[in-house]
């Protein structure tokens, strides 16, 4: 029986090798996580902020502004149970309309959606009366567009 010997110059290089195997996979594992979980919410994301383009783009009633301290917008699950992304666009504004004139303002304008369709405006008015010195008050309105496709957004899950 003939034995060989492996010269021991060739050992340590293949002992060096492998924490730059063990970065390359780790990299490969942030890479598909980005890819599977971040991206599909960078495209809700952006769907969230055409949707609050179109929703700033519209022209106030008479003797309102905006409030812009109090604005949100927020996508995820927002009702029902579960797999589906909501979109809430919230204006916060500053009135001196009569809230039926606001409300039926903002029903009567009309929105593109997410997926096209049409969404109007919910108009929430503060039961006590937020009145201020000038005789505004504060207003809430809401442009909610919910039930969409969820895709692998964890906040939608």
């Amino acid at each position: 029986m003939v034995l060989t010997e492996t010269a021991s110059e060739a050992l340590p290089k293949q002992r060096r090798r492998w924490p730059f195997f063990v970065c390359l996979a780790l990299l490969a594992s942030i890479v598909a996580s980005t890819l599977v979980f971040v991206v599909p919410q960078w495209r809700n994301d952006e769907k969230l902020a055409r949707l609050h383009e179109r929703v700033s783009m519209l022209s106030l009633p008479p003797d309102t502004e905006h409030d812009l301290r109090a604005e949100a917008r927020v996508v995820g699950l927002l009702s029902g149970n579960s797999n589906h992304c909501d979109y809430l666009v919230h204006l916060a504004l500053i009135t001196k309309l009569p809230d039926a004139e606001l409300v039926r303002y903002y029903k009567s304008v009309t929105v593109e959606g997410i997926e096209g369709g049409a969404l109007s405006g919910t108009v929430y008015v503060n039961p006590s009366g937020s009145w201020r010195g000038d005789g505004s008050k504060d207003v809430i309105v809401e442009f909610f567009d919910g039930g969409h496709e969820a895709g692998s957004d964890m906040r939608c899950h």
